[in-house]
């Protein structure tokens, strides 16, 4: 049975996976009482959580057949969670790729130029740049409002690198809970990267964010040496299912 959750203090998603982590993020700052922020536990444990059009799955064990039929009757557009339960579920799998995990603070020279939660227009208009087959930015309206009310309530940062007057690089960090963070993002322009920007980037958040565990979900084919070098190791697998 699949119960409807109506207080945040009744999630019970794991702070030792990047989809329970984005679960717990979302019910610290919506809460249990918005129409566009809904959470369900399935019995057997797994959690699931719908903000507007996107729902994150952190799937234990599982009555397969009834979460697929739930996932259907939802209305949403993308389900994210392991790619083992995308497999179960039997649903169409649009991307995939390796859940990676860093403990304490990524290592990489400093940039002095590092600037904590800068605009987010120029963000998005950096991400734009920066988006290719795996990566496409979320719609400007949902990204702007989301992130902002996100880093307003402590549950997002950004940090971004700018050079000759323009942001440069920058990463995102749009999910994070006491104990462990999920990276949603990191940026360059083409003209600027293979010069350190990114690594600092990363580095400079990953320290500001200080937790015990940070996680990012890296398409297959792409940045796998360059999060390695970082300090990332592999933890699983991560799919996105699309309808």
């Amino acid at each position: 049975m699949i119960k409807l959750i109506e207080s945040k203090n009744d999630i019970i998603a794991s702070e030792d996976n990047p989809f329970g982590v984005r679960i717990r993020s979302m019910a610290q700052v919506y809460g249990a009482g918005e129409p566009f922020a809904r959470f369900w536990v399935q019995d057997g444990g797994s959690s699931l959580a719908k903000l507007d059009d996107a729902v994150v799955l952190e799937s234990r064990e599982a009555d397969w057949e009834e979460l697929a039929g739930f996932l259907r009757m939802l209305d949403a557009k993308t389900v994210s969670c392991p790619e083992e339960a995308a497999g179960h579920l039997g649903l169409p799998v649009s991307g995939r790729g390796e859940i990676m995990r860093l403990s304490g603070a990524a290592e990489s020279p400093f940039h002095a130029d590092v600037e904590q939660n800068p605009g987010l227009r120029e963000i998005y208009a950096l991400l734009c740049e920066a988006k290719s087959e795996t990566f496409v930015p979320p719609e400007f309206e949902s990204f702007y409002m989301d992130m902002s009310y996100r880093t307003r309530h402590g549950a997002a940062v950004s940090v971004g690198i700018h050079t000759e007057g323009r942001l440069a690089a920058c990463a995102l960090c749009s999910s994070m809970t006491e104990r462990a963070a999920v990276l949603s993002a990191v940026a360059v322009l083409p003209d600027d990267r293979r010069k350190g920007l990114g690594r600092c980037a990363v580095a400079a958040l990953t320290a500001l964010l200080n937790r015990e565990a940070v996680y990012l979900l890296r398409a297959d084919g792409e940045n796998e040496e360059f999060y390695r070098s970082m300090g990332f190791v592999p933890d699983g697998r991560w799919a996105q299912i699309r309808f």
